[in-house]
């Protein structure tokens, strides 16, 4: 029995996946603080960054980034279609397929959610410290390429 309380103990302090887990819970739970007098989560947040930076896009196309399920990804594009915060077009290449693109009220969102992204920004920069950020965004980019590095 001790050896099996011991090898708790030791996957409990240990962990890689409880600790990103932990830390992400924690650091999400403070974005998430910070947007609620906007009305859009960091979830929202990142997704109506991707749609503006690669509008018009495909959602196959940002399942890469984002490393989720299609079925994940297609209910939260469509919590943000209901918003009217993006708008579905069809694809003239592929009538099958569809692409997303900002509305002006989603622009306008991401532009009022601005404030509330660099409260949370601020915080974690100061409570994380700029060495284990910088390590953060390297470790998501040699895990996910697709994951931009900051310069400087």
């Amino acid at each position: 029995m001790d050896d099996m309380r011991d090898q708790a103990v030791q996957m409990l302090r240990g962990c890689v996946a409880g600790r990103t887990h932990q830390i992400a819970r924690i650091v999400s739970a403070r974005y998430d603080q910070a947007l609620r007098q906007h009305g859009v989560t960091s979830n929202q947040l990142t997704l109506l960054c991707l749609v503006s930076m690669l509008q018009p896009v495909r959602p196959a196309d940002m399942l890469g980034y984002l490393q989720m399920e299609q079925s994940t990804l297609s209910r939260n594009l469509e919590r943000l279609e209901k918003h009217e915060w993006v708008r579905r077009l069809s694809d003239p290449e592929d009538n099958r397929a569809v692409k997303f693109e900002l509305t002006a009220v989603g622009t306008a969102k991401l532009r009022e959610a601005y404030a509330g992204w660099q409260e949370a920004q601020e915080w974690a920069e100061s409570a994380l410290g700029q060495d284990n950020i910088g390590g953060l965004e390297r470790t998501a980019h040699r895990l996910n390429p697709l994951v931009p590095v900051r310069k400087g």
